[in-house]
């Protein structure tokens, strides 16, 4: 069999597909990508969790190998001309652009693992750019320890025409909310790799929607020649809901760059491990501070604007810049409760996304 591809087209196929291939396979052919050629250049990467499937249309052909992911995606990049040609004879498969030439060794096609993606449950059609939005608003909150199941991922919900997703991590939660033409409940768990490289995607492309197809633990996401397909983490995630305060004892306005301002200073005087920064609500102003005993102290005023009770409460200040830093908007909404409750941070036309940080111990 012998074809030829574009080969800034067929890189960035495979860059894509490297980043499914399994760190520790179970069997050597998963260390591969699965090249097809019918009707178009169809391959398929996957480490039985998490599967990109990618198609370069218009190229003629017939045969399928398997070759090894780093390998041939290497050996692409590193091409002098702009097309790169595929003849495979034997057990090898020969790459060549201008005056270069590979031959690397191929695995069974037959071996590489059927991934099905899913028709028959339900479907929905989002907007590409709003859903890379709504994931990148919460994915920082989800835990980074891989044996913390439940929290290493994403949460995503349909409840009536209300698309959400939720991460948590145990200190923090982030929230982020559309309106969406889709009706009827569903709601599923990806893990942290299977978000960041759906987020990945969804950032290399223009396309204006994409379709996300459920069926049963399979979840699909079709992003014009790119599918990336994920198995649902099959773990329970934690009722979120029952974090989420429904009435607040004070409530603060302030800008939003100068209070991210003050606590990254204030932060500055903090230990690792002990990180607390300190906001004292009272009469239009906002002291932020910290203090460390060996380090020393600091402190800073902020006009805002208020209303309710005075209030003293410490955070840690990762948690809030965190938050800080993926809202956009001139000013923020902090929501307190009480000195020992957590506080939601959201905007003051209720955007739709908040955070909500625990706090810490004075």
């Amino acid at each position: 069999m012998e074809f030829a591809v574009k080969r800034s087209e067929l890189a960035f196929h495979l860059d894509l597909l490297s980043r499914a291939v399994a760190s520790r396979p179970i069997k050597p052919v998963l260390n591969g990508i699965f090249f097809k050629v019918d009707n178009g250049l169809k391959m398929t990467a996957t480490d039985m969790e998490f599967t990109v499937k990618s198609e370069i249309p218009n190229v003629s052909g017939d045969g399928a190998f398997v070759v090894d992911a780093k390998t041939v995606y290497e050996i692409v990049k590193s091409l002098p001309g702009n097309e790169v040609h595929f003849s495979k004879n034997g057990d090898k498969v020969e790459i060549s652009s201008g005056n270069s030439r590979f031959q690397i060794f191929t695995q069974d096609p037959e071996d590489f693992p059927e991934v099905r993606i899913p028709y028959d449950g339900a479907q929905y059609e989002l907007e590409r750019v709003k859903l890379a939005e709504m994931i990148d608003r919460v994915s920082f909150s989800a835990a980074t320890e891989g044996s913390m199941r439940n929290l290493n991922g994403v949460y995503f919900e349909m409840e009536g025409n209300n698309f959400r997703t939720v991460a948590v991590d145990g200190f923090r939660m982030s929230l982020a909310e559309e309106r969406v033409t889709s009706k009827g409940n569903m709601n599923f768990l990806l893990s942290l790799k299977a978000v960041r490289e759906l987020s990945r995607s969804l950032g290399a492309s223009n396309l204006e929607k994409i379709t996300m197809r459920l069926e049963n633990r399979q979840v699909a996401f079709e992003i014009g020649n790119v599918v990336l397909v994920c198995k649902s983490v099959d773990a329970d995630f934690p009722n979120y809901k029952r974090v989420i305060p429904d009435k607040f004892k004070t409530r603060v306005i302030v800008d939003r760059n100068k209070l991210l301002g003050a606590v990254k200073r204030a932060s500055i005087v903090t230990r690792a491990g002990a990180e607390a920064v300190k906001f004292s609500i009272e009469d239009g102003k906002m002291k932020v501070s910290s203090k460390t005993i060996d380090l020393g102290e600091a402190e800073e005023v902020l006009e805002v604007q208020s209303e309710g009770e005075p209030i003293v409460v410490a955070f840690n200040p990762v948690f809030v810049l965190d938050a800080l830093s993926h809202t956009d908007v001139e000013k923020v909404q902090l929501n307190f409760v009480e000195a020992n409750k957590p506080l939601m941070i959201d905007t003051p036309d209720l955007e739709g996304y908040f955070f909500i940080v625990m706090p810490v111990r004075i």
